[in-house]
């Protein structure tokens, strides 16, 4: 197994992440169990969730993350900034993760070979969190 996909596998999920699920407000509730539907189904899809800050994006990706990590599965979590990259568990920068060159051209592209470890641990994750992705030029 490579060493990026052995340390995705090793985050500890927290317990008041866990039992956050219990505690989602009904329009997270939705959120999150149509969420949980398509990697329950292995139907992948794109959602974009929208809210004022202090709306509970966050504890709703916990909840996410605790739900999928718990299963024995991938979860990545990835942010445009370093400085939101403290909120959650295993969070990187988007140029971290997909090896986005900073300076971006007509012609640039991310720097992944199909066979090194990035690429593994993108296909085997369920679940893919771009927190602050509005934020992202």
């Amino acid at each position: 197994m490579h060493r990026e996909v052995e340390e995705e596998y090793r985050i500890v999920v927290e317990p008041k992440h866990f039992s956050a699920r219990d505690s989602l407000n009904s329009d997270q509730k939705i959120v999150y169990d149509e969420i949980t539907a398509h990697v329950d189904n292995d139907c992948p899809s794109l959602f974009f969730i929208n809210g004022p800050s202090g709306s509970g994006k966050t504890f709703v990706y916990k909840a996410l993350l605790a739900q999928v990590r718990s299963r024995g599965l991938i979860a990545l979590v990835i942010a445009s900034s370093g400085a939101a990259t403290n909120d959650m568990p295993g969070e990187r920068t988007t140029h971290s993760r997909f090896k986005i060159p900073i300076t971006l051209y007509n012609n640039s592209m991310c720097k992944i070979k199909h066979q090194s470890e990035t690429a593994e641990l993108i296909r085997s994750a369920k679940l893919i969190i771009w927190d602050e992705a509005s934020m992202t030029k």
